[in-house]
């Protein structure tokens, strides 16, 4: 039989701290939807500065850069208890992000496709 005061060996105690929601939602809302669209910009940016005459393999390997890193970034901190909440919501807000762009391109796509059809 269990003790109700906490006493059994089976008892956890639970945090006392709860979920910081704030960080999941700004990590969500401002972070992830920076990082997503940002980085790639970013990274685009720089290299068409110092752009060169090549075979376009430097653009291809700076493309996927910019789009898995945005991914990678917050995967350290989901690690440590106290900043899985930004962790979490970065990832989502990149996710959310990466999701809404590439539905309003397939959109933009079949919308440019259809113009010339008619």
């Amino acid at each position: 039989m269990s003790d109700p005061y906490g006493n059994s060996p089976y008892y956890q105690k639970r945090d006392q701290a709860g979920f910081n929601w704030v960080a999941l939602l700004v990590g969500a809302l401002v972070l992830g939807p920076v990082l997503a669209i940002g980085l790639p910009v970013l990274i685009l940016g720089i290299y068409g500065s110092v752009s060169v005459d090549d075979d376009g393999t430097a653009f291809v390997w700076l493309l996927v850069l910019g789009i898995v890193l945005p991914f990678l970034l917050p995967v350290p901190l989901l690690f440590r208890k106290g900043s899985r909440p930004w962790g979490v919501g970065i990832l989502i807000g990149v996710a959310i992000t990466v999701i809404v762009i590439g539905g309003l391109c397939a959109g933009l796509i079949y919308l440019l496709s259809q113009e010339g059809a008619g």
